[in-house]
C-alpha cells in the first residue's frame, strides 16, 4: 500500500520533468506550433468577419467585430491545446504502459468526458460565486462586520470545496467515470495535507516563475542591443512595432513556459490520486 506524502507528491512533477523531459519538450512544440496555427485560424476568422461587416454595410463596427473573433479563436484555441497536453500528462502518468504516440498526445472519448467534467465545474463555479456574491452583498447591507465575515466564510467555502474536488481530473481519466463522486471519495480526511501540498507545490512554481521571467527578461534585453531592460508586455501593441525579435521571442517563451507549468502544477494532484486511490482499495 502507498502511503499518501504531501511533500512527495508536491515534488511529483520535478520527477516527471527529469525522467519524461523528451515528452515534456514535444508538449512544448506542440504548444508553440498549435498556437501559429490559432494565429493563422485568427487572421482568417477576423478578414471574414470584416469582409461580412463592410457587405452588410457595418464598416463602423467591422474593426470591433473582427477583434472579438479573433480574441474568440484565440482564447478558445488556447484552452483546447492546453486541455489535450493535460490530458496527454494524465495518460503518460495514468497509463504508463499506453502507447506513446506522438508524445501521448490525443484527441478522444477521454478528452471530451474530461472537457465535460471541467464545463460542469466551471457552471458550478460560476453559479456559487454569483450566489455568494448577492449573499455577501446582502450581508453588507446590515453591516460591514458582517459582510467582512460572510466574505471571509464565503472564500473558505470556495477553498474547501476546491480542495474535495481536486482529483476529479486524474480520476475521470483513470477510471473512465465523471471523476466527481471519486474525488469527493478520496479527499475525505485529507483536506488538511491535500492543501498543504497545494501551497507547497505552488511555492516551489512560483520560484521557477520568477527564475524565468528574469532570465528571458535578461534574454529579451540582449536581442534589443540592451538599450532597455524593461520586460516586454506581450498585451502591448507598440512593443511588437518598437521591439518586434523581443516580443518574438517572449511570446515563444510564453509559450514553451506553459505546458513546463502545467507539469509542475498538475502532476501532484496525480500522485495524490495515485496515493489515496491505493490507500482505500
Amino acid at each position: 500500500m502507498t502511503r499518501f506524502s504531501a511533500s512527495d507528491a508536491a515534488l511529483e512533477g520535478f520527477q516527471v520533468l527529469r525522467g519524461h523531459w523528451r515528452v515534456v519538450i514535444g508538449w512544448c512544440l506542440f504548444t508553440v506550433l498549435g498556437f501559429v496555427g490559432l494565429l493563422v485560424l485568427a487572421v482568417i476568422a477576423i478578414t471574414l468577419t470584416i469582409a461580412i461587416a463592410l457587405a452588410a454595410k457595418a464598416a463602423d463596427q467591422n474593426e470591433m467585430a473582427g477583434t472579438a473573433v479573433g480574441g474568440l479563436v484565440l482564447g478558445l484555441g488556447g484552452a483546447a491545446i492546453q486541455w489535450v497536453v493535460l490530458a496527454a500528462l494524465y495518460r503518460l502518468t495514468l497509463r504508463p504502459g499506453a502507447p506513446p504516440g506522438t508524445y501521448y498526445l490525443r484527441i478522444g472519448r477521454d478528452e471530451i468526458r474530461l472537457f465535460g467534467l471541467w464545463l460542469v465545474i466551471l457552471i458550478l463555479s460560476a453559479c456559487l460565486i454569483t450566489v455568494g456574491y448577492l449573499a455577501v452583498q446582502g450581508l453588507t447591507r446590515l453591516s460591514g462586520a458582517a459582510g467582512g465575515i460572510g466574505t471571509l466564510l464565503f472564500i473558505l467555502l470556495m477553498l474547501w470545496l476546491a480542495i474535495r474536488t481536486s482529483l476529479a481530473g486524474p480520476a475521470n481519466f483513470a477510471t473512465g467515470r465523471f471523476g466527481l463522486v471519486e474525488s469527493w471519495r478520496l479527499t475525505r480526511g485529507h483536506v488538511w495535507s491535500l492543501l498543504g501540498m497545494t501551497l507547497l507545490a505552488g511555492c516551489l512554481m512560483a520560484l521557477i516563475a520568477i527564475v524565468l521571467f528574469v532570465l528571458v527578461a535578461v534574454l529579451e534585453a540582449a536581442i534589443g542591443g540592451f538599450h532597455t531592460l524593461a520586460p516586454i508586455s506581450l498585451s502591448d501593441r507598440q512593443a511588437l512595432t518598437d521591439r518586434p525579435g523581443a516580443y518574438v521571442f517572449g511570446l515563444i517563451a510564453e509559450l514553451v513556459c506553459g505546458p513546463l507549468y502545467l507539469v509542475i502544477g498538475q502532476t501532484p494532484f496525480v500522485a495524490a490520486y495515485r496515493a489515496l486511490s491505493a490507500e482505500k482499495a
